[in-house]
């Protein structure tokens, strides 16, 4: 017999009900002084001399929320030079949300972040009217291991990198949304093949920072809104440097090409969590992408920055255009 379903009362979880949560995550650690318990308002640990900090809410889905919240933290510790290492969460639930809803949460955070190697300490659970579907604010932590890769230290002469393949966190999300036209364009081998994206090879740039580090990159970006276009913009913009791309270069999978070409979409402009953009100079950029690839991550060198300030060009066959800017991500298109 379906055991009767649970729902959540607004207001704080009761004491028992955070303990078992607690129970399916909580773990000690030498670094963890004071950690997730009930009661405890803030978390202690052990640090370094130079910290990263960042915080990034999940407001454009319920579905896998935990691996987002985990994934889009870390990356951008790692595209700052550092390694993360500490995350808290803020939750926030409508009232009568399914219990089992939490559970698979808390698991969610929980294997994400072991994953990561990132230790969850806690945070702040609650049901409110406040909001209408889940919402998880998480703040994170990292220790920098080298300088800052800042957005602002292209230079010149420098090669740009980019990891995976353009629009993969947005292809997963069209997946998702829209399954059986999905399943029709793409058949259900390859619509299976996309929804595992999020985990193989991930909206995650742990691994990559794994693998390069040590070695001497410039400036990084880890692109999420508005694609990769965007955060080539931003790094232009932030380095006043320019850029010409290779569109040929640009890697890009049938996959994506046939659903982003289904809604209109562009996938430069399209979320792009799990791309990682760096700078380099030449033969320190034909190191990282061998690195990468040898590894299992794929990478290409996918244009060149250009002192020619503002110009953010797109090249094919000879011919350049700019490079779209988008105010907004193409995947708010999606019917």
């Amino acid at each position: 017999m379906t055991p009767p379903t649970e729902f959540l009362g607004e207001g704080k979880l009761s004491r028992e009900r955070l303990e078992a949560l607690l129970a399916l995550t909580a773990h000690s650690h030498p670094e963890i002084l004071v950690g997730a318990d009930v009661g405890e308002d803030a978390a202690v640990v052990r640090g370094a001399r130079q910290l990263i900090l960042t915080a990034d809410p999940i407001t454009f889905t319920e579905e896998n929320i935990g691996f987002y919240t985990v994934a889009v933290n870390c990356n951008d510790i790692v595209a700052m030079g550092g390694r993360p290492r500490y995350l808290t969460t803020t939750i926030l639930l409508p009232p009568e949300t399914e219990e089992q809803r939490l559970k698979t949460i808390f698991a969610e955070l929980e294997k994400a972040s072991r994953q990561a190697g990132v230790l969850w300490v806690g945070g702040h659970t609650e049901v409110t009217s406040a909001v209408n579907r889940i919402i998880i604010s998480a703040q994170a932590v990292g220790f920098l291991q080298g300088k800052p890769t800042k957005t602002s230290d292209a230079r010149p002469g420098e090669s740009l990198v980019m990891s995976k393949w353009t629009a993969l966190e947005a292809t997963t999300l069209i997946a998702r949304e829209k399954p059986e036209l999905s399943r029709k364009l793409l058949g259900q081998e390859g619509y299976r093949e996309v929804l595992d994206w999020l985990f193989e090879p991930g909206i995650s740039i742990i691994r990559e920072g794994q693998i390069l580090s040590g070695m001497r990159l410039s400036a990084a970006h880890d692109p999420t809104e508005g694609g990769i276009a965007t955060g080539i913009h931003e790094i232009a913009e932030r380095s006043e440097v320019g850029v010409r791309l290779f569109k040929d270069k640009i890697p890009i999978r049938r996959e994506t090409e046939i659903l982003c070409g289904h809604f209109g979409l562009d996938p430069l402009g399209a979320l792009s969590s799990g791309v990682f953009l760096f700078t380099a100079t030449a033969p320190e950029a034909q190191k990282a992408v061998q690195a990468l690839n040898r590894r299992g991550v794929p990478a290409a060198v996918i244009g060149e920055i250009t002192a020619k300030s503002g110009s953010v060009e797109l090249t094919d066959g000879g011919q350049s255009t700019p490079l779209p800017l988008f105010t907004r991500d193409e995947i708010i298109k999606l019917p």
